[in-house]
């Protein structure tokens, strides 16, 4: 057996991807923002993005608030439960900001940061999460983009993807841009769009049964929402494929797609949702890497695993450098981290069956 691949599989699943790829040969790093511009609250949920001048960048999610959530077999509860979000007093809202990072190429470390500055396109916030949710890095057509969910515009928390352009230089961080993606089909909430690095503005928008768009920048157009207006573009589907994973859970987005080895590679997570002994919700998040030949047939998929064993773990970001994988993610939205994985480690992983 691998070395170090019979302590962290359990049931054919990896429950601690970090310290399997630390036993081969791999890195882990934290990334922090200095505590005086955060107040102590959470970093998470990190992307990942190797620029043409080689420059990693990173984006890291700032969450204005405190997760608290009991591991394992929960039983240290705070007073209000096993999950509590835990928020400054003048400020109940889930409010999200933006840090744009660059990273040193060996320890992996934040070198350089500025925060996405968004005043020239916010307006008032019209529902209780508020910023750009889960951003990924991607520069299409030479430009800088970084892309997530908005859930602040409607009153009912309709979500949708944005793509915000960003002019970055050593003196500011600007969105100079904003684009409200619409889906091909009214939906409720739209999160979690994979964007697909080689092919300009398409995305991967579910992945089982796979569905490929892409944002028709020339329909942009001005709407009316209740606190304003929005530029709005819309989106046509290019790509549907079936496939089945037989007993696994609906496929979500996760990274970027990324061109590898011929065909693509991107990491999906899924959610196991339930309801824990105090009756509130609770969740369980795995991922898995997933691969396309270059027509988007899916050649192999891992089975489950976790990052560091913890039921919240969220990953944003992928990117290949050299020999190595360097992957993204959150850790109870409370802290940010990037892995480098060998490549040959994806060798030895379990892979499930595919239909």
């Amino acid at each position: 057996m691998f070395y170090g691949l019979e302590v962290h599989i359990t049931n054919n699943m990896i429950t601690n991807l970090a310290k399997l790829s630390l036993d081969n040969g791999g890195q882990i790093s934290p990334l922090i923002i200095p505590g005086n511009l955060t107040d102590g609250t959470g970093l998470c949920n990190v992307s990942v993005f190797i620029d043409d001048n080689d420059d990693i960048i990173a984006n890291i999610r700032h969450v204005h608030y405190t997760l608290y959530h009991s591991e394992f077999d929960q039983k240290y509860w705070c007073g209000w439960g096993c999950l509590a979000y835990l928020n400054p007093e003048d400020n109940v809202k889930l409010i999200t900001g933006n840090y744009l990072c660059k990273l040193d190429p060996e320890t992996l470390y934040v070198k350089e940061f500025q925060p996405v500055n968004t005043e020239k396109h916010d307006i008032k916030p019209n529902w209780e999460f508020v910023g750009l949710e889960d951003a990924r890095v991607v520069r299409w057509d030479k430009k800088l983009y970084i892309s997530g969910v908005r859930r602040d515009i409607i009153d009912n928390g309709e979500g949708r993807m944005e793509l915000s352009e960003i002019d970055w230089n050593n003196n500011q961080c600007k969105e100079i841009s904003r684009n409200r993606i619409l889906p091909p089909e009214y939906t409720y909430l739209e999160k979690n769009w994979m964007p697909i690095l080689d092919m300009p503005y398409h995305y991967i928008k579910w992945t089982m049964p796979l569905e490929i768009v892409k944002v028709n920048l020339d329909t942009k157009r001005t709407e009316s929402v209740p606190m304003g207006t929005v530029d709005v573009v819309d989106t046509e589907t290019i790509l549907k494929k079936e496939f089945i994973i037989p007993g696994a859970r609906h496929q979500r987005g996760g990274s970027q797609c990324i061109p590898f080895q011929g065909g693509r590679i991107a990491i999906l997570h899924e959610c196991n949702f339930f309801l824990n002994e105090n009756d509130a919700k609770d969740a369980h998040y795995y991922h898995r890497f997933i691969f396309w030949d270059k027509d988007w047939n899916v050649t192999k998929i891992t089975e489950p695993f976790k990052f560091m064993e913890a039921q919240v773990e969220f990953n944003c970001g992928l990117a290949q450098k050299g020999d190595d994988l360097l992957i993204t993610f959150g850790y109870q939205d409370n802290a940010a981290y990037i892995l480098r994985m060998p490549i040959n480690l994806l060798d030895k992983l379990e892979y499930d069956n595919i239909t």
